[in-house]
């Protein structure tokens, strides 16, 4: 009987991550790999912020850098681990078996803050970022149950401005990448789900090289009034994302911390 090989141990950490939808783990790798680069002293973080001389120059990768590059602190790893719980949401249910359509968003969104940072002089727009996946997230699953510091409590569609006052009131807080990243996000969801719920035309469709970039696959879901395919969260899911949330707070669940300044 020829000898067995023992089965090769499991690495949990792998695991984990290779079960990471595709756009989330991109998002969630280049958010380390261009925050701690810097801390490391790999790279300066001014060679990765908004420079509009700099890009016309072809240093064209601060188009994207400028959107996960942070301060590494504590405030960065809980903005990361909850961001990533929001975009993991977004494309495993409101986007399920639609990768295409939920990278057209990002595309979308971080367009929109670009052509805004051009004008508003905005070097780094990882809070732009952070916001557009909160207030996405947080149409979505209007009625969750949240919790405030001091026990102050309010529905998940409240979420993006409690987070803009929390920062508009802490010394050093910015919200201008803030409110950006909120507006982006509004315009494609009013554009893409409220108004042709309404009735009205549906202007904004993903491209057909997304699509067959990353072909849809089968998933459950319904059509919304206005023609678009949507997925929403079934009870269940909805009555677990209800008990998980009144467990919680923002700062102990949706803790997002202020924002920081480059080189503060």
């Amino acid at each position: 009987m020829p000898p067995q090989t023992p089965p090769r141990p499991r690495n949990e950490l792998i695991e984990w991550y290779q079960s990471i939808p595709p756009i989330t783990k991109a998002v969630f790798t280049l958010s380390i790999a261009t925050t701690v680069a810097p801390a490391l002293g790999l790279v300066s973080p001014y060679h990765l912020i908004l420079n509009w001389t700099a890009i016309s120059k072809l240093q064209l990768w601060r188009l994207i850098t400028s959107f996960f590059l942070n301060k590494l602190d504590l405030g960065f790893a809980m903005n990361l681990y909850f961001s990533y719980r929001q975009s993991v949401q977004l494309e495993n249910e409101v986007f399920a078996g639609r990768t295409a359509d939920y990278l057209y968003f990002l595309l979308l969104t971080s367009i929109m803050q670009l052509a805004a940072a051009r004008y508003l002089d905005l070097l780094v727009l990882s809070d732009g970022l952070i916001m557009t996946l909160t207030y996405l997230w947080s149409q979505h699953y209007r009625d969750v149950p949240m919790s405030f510091m001091f026990g102050i409590r309010f529905k998940a569609r409240y979420l993006p401005w409690v987070l803009v006052g929390y920062n508009y009131l802490t010394p050093g807080g910015n919200v201008v990448g803030s409110l950006v990243g909120i507006a982006a996000a509004h315009i494609y969801y009013y554009l893409t789900t409220t108004y042709p719920s309404q009735g009205g035309r549906r202007y904004l469709s993903t491209p057909a090289f997304l699509q067959r970039l990353f072909p849809p696959t089968t998933a459950r879901g319904g059509f919304t009034a206005g023609g678009a395919f949507q997925m929403w969260p079934g009870n269940q899911q909805q009555q677990q994302q209800q008990q998980q949330a009144q467990r919680t707070n923002v700062f102990g669940g949706h803790s997002w911390g202020r924002g920081q300044r480059l080189g503060s």
